[in-house]
């Protein structure tokens, strides 16, 4: 799970995020679904810290209990590696609160407080989709005022000062085009996995094509296999960038 709001605690940046200041950051997010799954198929929206919409908070079911009433069902034997993070997260989305897709459907939340300060409530993630169903789902951010970028956004201007004085490209040029590539050399990345952050991106096994993204300078990008991180990819200076496994 992660937040849409982004942090920069010690103003690194060029732009301003502190939104309860005079910063602008994301505000809410507008998630879109395309496609229908059934209860049960996975792929729900999950909001970690909250609980099913009237539920008595007598019948909360905790983490442990959820994985044991999953591996009970026997819903995702022979699909999902046990104490995996997607074991995990199909548990939780099982338990806590969560939206399943349904197409011409959309959900609403916001990534701060009315004074600006930002809303862990909003902590949330994509459960894994555990049938040959696809997902499908697009989201839109709206800010609090002009976002990075863009003329007149707000600035740390000692940050744009000392990238002037080191002759650094401004923000708004620091966009970058990566591309990720298999070479199929090594026999343990067979069914490897590329993900931003905790989001999941896109297969990355000897099977799958080259993934491309445009990503920004410093970025962490990573690839997991069988749920655990084997290696980790920054996004350097490079317009154009490749990283091979």
């Amino acid at each position: 799970p992660h937040m849409d709001w982004i942090d920069d605690p010690r103003k690194k940046e060029e732009h301003n995020f502190d939104s309860a200041g005079v910063g602008s950051n994301r505000f809410a997010t507008i998630l879109l679904y395309m496609s229908d799954l059934e209860a049960g198929d996975g792929g729900e929206t999950l909001f970690s810290h909250g609980w099913p919409a009237g539920q008595a908070e007598e019948d909360h079911v905790e983490l442990d209990d959820a994985i044991d009433a999953l591996r009970a069902s026997g819903d995702v034997e022979g699909i999902l590696k046990r104490d995996s993070w997607e074991e995990k997260m199909v548990a939780n989305c099982r338990s806590r609160l969560a939206v399943r897709p349904h197409s011409s459907r959309a959900v609403l939340f916001y990534s701060q407080h009315p004074d600006g300060s930002v809303d862990t409530s909003s902590l949330h993630g994509g459960c894994p989709v555990i049938t040959d169903q696809p997902k499908w789902a697009a989201n839109l951010w709206a800010w609090n005022s002009i976002r990075g970028g863009f003329p007149g956004s707000p600035k740390n201007e000692h940050v744009v000062e000392k990238n002037r004085a080191a002759n650094k490209s401004p923000e708004n040029d620091q966009q970058k085009h990566a591309t990720f590539i298999n070479d199929q050399s090594d026999k343990s990345m067979t069914h490897a996995q590329l993900f931003f952050q905790d989001t999941f991106w896109g297969n990355y096994g000897f099977a799958d094509p080259p993934l491309g993204v445009n990503t920004f300078k410093g970025h962490k990008w990573y690839v997991r296999v069988d749920g655990e991180v084997v290696k980790s990819f920054t996004i350097g200076n490079d317009k154009k960038q490749e990283f091979h496994i």
